[in-house]
């Protein structure tokens, strides 16, 4: 796993956000992509608990059925159970709001799930920080490559990684960048599209002030007028 932290830098071509992929669409991911704020539904692992803890639940009780001959045999069993139980009801008592990730673009803050029941992590963007992780390598061959996020805002003695995005990881940051300067347009992607122009009106009010984040590609203004306009008052 990589060690160095994600530069606060929109390295590539950002992670493409279209209607099709935002709620109420049915599969996605994306639960809101606005000017104000971009928000992630994170229950996949919630999911994984549940399923994981019907099935460990129905073992228990299979087992429950069998004599027990000692304590140890009674111990395992009931184990089971309850942490079959635990994982399951969780699954089902979860708040969803707690395991989203939520980009604030305006206010320039960031959550994101904590363990089981906590309350999200939360706090400045600028301070997050991130990790693109290798899973492992299979007969020598880089394996999956994920975005994490360090648990940035409550320390704790040792880093626990969240996983973010399994898919396109240096895409996805370039998109939390790109999203979280504010002082640039909206990312690529049909989904902004009915907020560029109120976005655009908030920039200009301010005399397009200058990007609060490096990017080694063009983010130009979505139309040949806007990025004309922006040129002649603010000249980048």
């Amino acid at each position: 796993m990589s060690k160095h932290h994600q530069p606060f830098k929109i390295l590539t071509q950002a992670t493409l956000v279209n209607v099709e992929d935002v709620y109420p669409n049915k599969g996605v991911l994306v639960k809101e992509a606005t000017d104000k704020f971009y928000k992630i539904n994170q229950m996949g692992l919630p999911k994984v608990y549940g399923f994981f803890g019907l099935l460990i639940l129905g073992f228990g009780l299979v087992l429950l059925r069998y004599e027990h001959t000692g304590f140890w045999e009674y111990f395992q069993t009931y184990s089971l159970i309850l942490i079959g139980s635990f994982l399951f009801i969780y699954r089902l008592t979860v708040k969803s709001k707690h395991k989203e990730l939520v980009l604030d673009r305006l206010n320039g803050t960031v959550s994101y799930p904590d363990f089981f029941y906590s309350k999200p992590l939360q706090g400045k963007f600028s301070e997050l920080k991130a990790v693109i992780s290798i899973s492992g390598d299979i007969d020598g061959a880089p394996g999956d490559e994920k975005l994490k996020f360090v648990n940035t805002f409550r320390p704790r003695k040792i880093d626990i990684l969240r996983t973010i995005s399994y898919d396109a990881p240096y895409q996805e940051w370039s998109l939390y960048v790109w999203y979280m300067d504010k002082n640039r347009p909206l990312p690529p992607g049909t989904a902004f599209d009915p907020y560029r122009q109120q976005d655009f009106e908030r920039r200009k009010a301010l005399g397009f002030p200058r990007p609060l984040y490096k990017s080694t590609i063009p983010t130009p203004e979505f139309t040949k007028e806007q990025q004309a306009e922006r040129r002649r008052i603010a000249g980048w």
